[in-house]
């Protein structure tokens, strides 16, 4: 079962998705069967979103922090676990649900005011309300904007889902 922050209790709602593991880490199962879960990794992450999640093995914690692609979780472990820097980190996306409030018709940019890329972007709709449209071209997936929104409603997810 998924742990339940503050503001998802408070929202009613329950994250039951897969915990994100660090940058580079590649397939799950072989990264699961490898990893030591020495904590070197978590240790090295320079902006502390890396944690000890399930069965004491490292995930991304986008409410602690975002990623800043840094590579010191790699650097530092002392198996060969990691892909090398020069692939792409992970293989995620940007995932805007329904819950958006401004997909509700409410008034809120905090997912644009937190992307440091401005890889959200807001276009004006017929009532008014602005509506976010991501673009996943310039989104770096660094989970900066998963914290920012009120309602929870930033996931990243697969580009294969």
């Amino acid at each position: 079962m998924a742990e339940v922050s503050r503001r998802n209790l408070l929202t009613g709602w329950r994250n039951s998705a897969p915990e994100f593991r660090p940058p580079w880490s590649g397939d799950e199962r072989h990264f699961v069967e490898h990893c030591t879960r020495c904590q070197q990794c978590v240790t090295a992450c320079q902006t502390h979103v890396l944690t000890m999640g399930a069965g004491g093995f490292p995930k991304m914690d986008f409410d602690q922090a975002e990623c800043t692609f840094c590579y010191a979780c790699a650097a530092h472990c002392p198996e060969n676990l990691f892909l090398p820097q020069s692939v792409a980190p992970w293989d995620y996306q940007l995932s805007i649900s329904e819950r958006c409030l401004a997909q509700r018709q409410v008034e809120c940019r905090c997912c644009q005011d937190a992307c440091e890329v401005q890889a959200i972007r807001f276009r004006p709709t017929l009532n008014g309300i602005a509506r976010p449209e991501p673009d996943v071209s310039s989104c770096t997936t660094c989970g900066a904007c998963i914290p920012a929104c009120p309602v929870s409603a930033i996931t990243l997810r697969s580009r294969h889902e």
